[in-house]
């Protein structure tokens, strides 16, 4: 057992492969305590999409020590707040709780987390569910049009995948596959323990060490390598026609992994394009035309590939006036770059949002926690805000023709689009 101190957190790795990372703060009342796993919707094949979110539902149904009434009463007695998603590459469940509740929470959670029962009744009950939850999403053209976005852009590249899956790929999953993938990607070499506020390095270990002592977990403990995988990058246009009062847009391409260089000057770009309200596509859209409502860009980096999108809403008539927009801010950026008032109000606002999120308890454990899973390292906040400020206008100059050159440029739009509109898109 290894252990290495950084800053004000530590991490340890236990013989098995787990490790652990913690943050003490000391004037804080509350811990928030994360279980991590390496598994997300890219390591499913096509067949048996969505089983990870599945089985995220399905830990929470019973353990082979209590029903699923039983977890829920025991994490309310003790005023716990307690959850799990899915995402793209990882899992976490989580809960938060009154700093004198360690033991018992971090019991809770390894029960729920690594000792499920994993019955038939129940995955016929949250299949029935995660079908409501898929026409909830089809309901809500925001969300809906980013699973058809990621389609278009990544092709057939693993991150392509739905997180929920599909009504097929559900039909197919059956317990056996349920246990089998289970036991394959839940072993201690794939987890990480993330914990923040009132909480002792030794005292996390060694609840961590109390409850997988007599733990038996069935898989072969091998760590999972997510393979990287270059994506395609290419251009197309994406049209679902839907019966909706507005017309939803996704635009933008492949962006840059996790460890690429271009990770900050692009989250700049992006934040200038549309990520606050100050953003040109949000004054520009939004409150000198009033065509949108809702209008926003973002920059999301997975291990081998990242995804850049902006989004707006319009009536449909509006469509190809929205995308001349977007169009000629982009082109002005590619041709003209920005102004240092600009590049550093955008900068101010990014550290900004970094510095504030890390105020809260539940934001620094999901920090720590997915940085240690994914990057096997976490980078200081200051490493972080120098990495912004150290970003120029040359830098966005370069970026905006990299990232939003033609040949990779791509538009979905889920609505009704006029024949013209089309037209005019093509």
């Amino acid at each position: 057992m290894s252990s290495l101190i950084l800053e004000n957190y530590e991490i340890t790795e236990l013989e098995n492969g787990i490790r652990i990372i913690s943050e003490h703060i000391p004037y804080f009342r509350s811990i928030s305590l994360g279980i991590w796993v390496t598994s997300g919707s890219r390591g499913e094949s096509k067949n048996l999409n969505g089983i990870t979110h599945l089985i995220e539902h399905l830990v929470f149904k019973g353990t082979k020590k209590r029903s699923n009434r039983e977890i829920a009463i025991e994490f309310d007695s003790v005023g716990a707040d307690f959850n799990a998603f899915t995402d793209k590459e990882n899992s976490c469940f989580y809960c938060d709780f009154i700093d004198t509740h360690l033991e018992k929470c971090a019991e809770l959670l390894f029960d729920v987390v690594l000792n499920p029962s994993f019955l038939q009744e129940n995955l016929n009950t949250e299949k029935k569910i995660i079908l409501e939850e898929i026409k909830m999403v089809e309901d809500t053209p925001s969300e809906d049009i980013f699973n058809y976005y990621y389609e278009l852009v990544l092709n057939s590249h693993p991150l392509s995948l739905s997180i929920l899956g599909t009504r097929q790929s559900l039909q197919n999953i059956q317990i056996k596959d349920v246990w089998d993938y289970f036991n394959k990607r839940f072993v201690f070499k794939n987890i990480v323990v993330s914990a923040a506020g009132n909480v002792l390095h030794k005292d996390l270990v060694e609840a961590v060490k109390k409850n997988i002592d007599n733990l038996v977990l069935n898989g072969l403990n091998e760590k999972a390598v997510i393979e990287k995988e270059d994506p395609l990058i290419s251009s197309g246009l994406k049209i679902i026609k839907k019966k909706i009062k507005s017309a939803n847009i996704c635009y933008g391409g492949i962006g840059c992994r996790r460890s690429s260089s271009d990770r900050y000057p692009l989250s700049v770009l992006m934040n200038l394009i549309g990520g606050s309200m100050s953003s040109r596509l949000f004054q520009k859209i939004r409150e000198d035309l009033g065509l949108a409502y809702s209008v926003f860009a973002g920059n999301t980096q997975y291990t081998d590939a990242g995804v850049i999108d902006i989004y707006a809403a319009s009536d449909s008539k509006n469509i190809g006036k929205v995308i001349e927009i977007i169009n000629d801010e982009i082109n002005d950026i590619k041709k003209n770059a920005v102004n240092v008032i600009e590049l550093d109000r955008t900068k101010e606002n990014i550290k900004g949002g970094v510095v504030l999120n890390v105020e809260e308890i539940s934001s620094r454990m999901f920090r720590f926690g997915k940085s240690l899973l994914i990057d096997n390292e976490v980078l200081p906040i200051d490493d972080i805000l120098n990495k912004i400020d150290l970003v120029s206008i040359k830098d966005i100059y370069e970026i905006s023709n990299k990232y939003f050159n033609p040949d990779r440029k791509n538009i979905a739009i889920l609505g009704e689009v006029g024949k013209g509109v089309l037209k005019e898109l093509r």
